[in-house]
């Protein structure tokens, strides 16, 4: 599926391509997913108007993301925190899910929308 914004889009799971974005002064590759039980639901409209909304506002959500992993970690995200997945739901909230080295079995989400919060990837899926 082509996307106006990401390109070409594979469904395996949900809607998936991978971008690189720039993280604590580096480059990451993150996959971004839209949420999607079957190929045929497509993406929603929700989902485009946060993709759209995400890309106009990066570079103020990236330093969003970046202090709120910061005030978690107590200034130390750049180690603990990896970048893995852009998630969009079908409602258009939106997290990055990360892996934490303090808690490998779980990770966190840095939810951006609705509300700008950290919480654990348990707690989010």
């Amino acid at each position: 599926m082509k996307n106006s914004v990401y390109g070409e889009l594979i469904f395996n799971t949900g809607w998936k391509t991978a971008v690189d974005m720039p993280m604590f002064g580096k480059i990451v590759n993150v996959t971004v997913k839209l949420k999607a039980y079957y190929e045929k639901d497509g993406v929603t409209a929700e989902q485009e108007k946060a993709i759209s909304d995400f890309e106009a506002t990066k570079v103020q959500k990236l330093a969003i993301i970046e202090k709120l992993l910061n005030d978690c970690a107590n200034g130390n995200a750049a180690e603990r925190f990896k970048a893995k997945t852009l998630l969009f739901e079908r409602d258009g909230s939106c997290a990055l899910l990360c892996d934490d080295e303090e808690n490998e079995d779980d990770g966190v989400a840095v939810c951006l929308v609705p509300v700008e919060e950290v919480m654990s990837q348990d707690e989010y899926l």
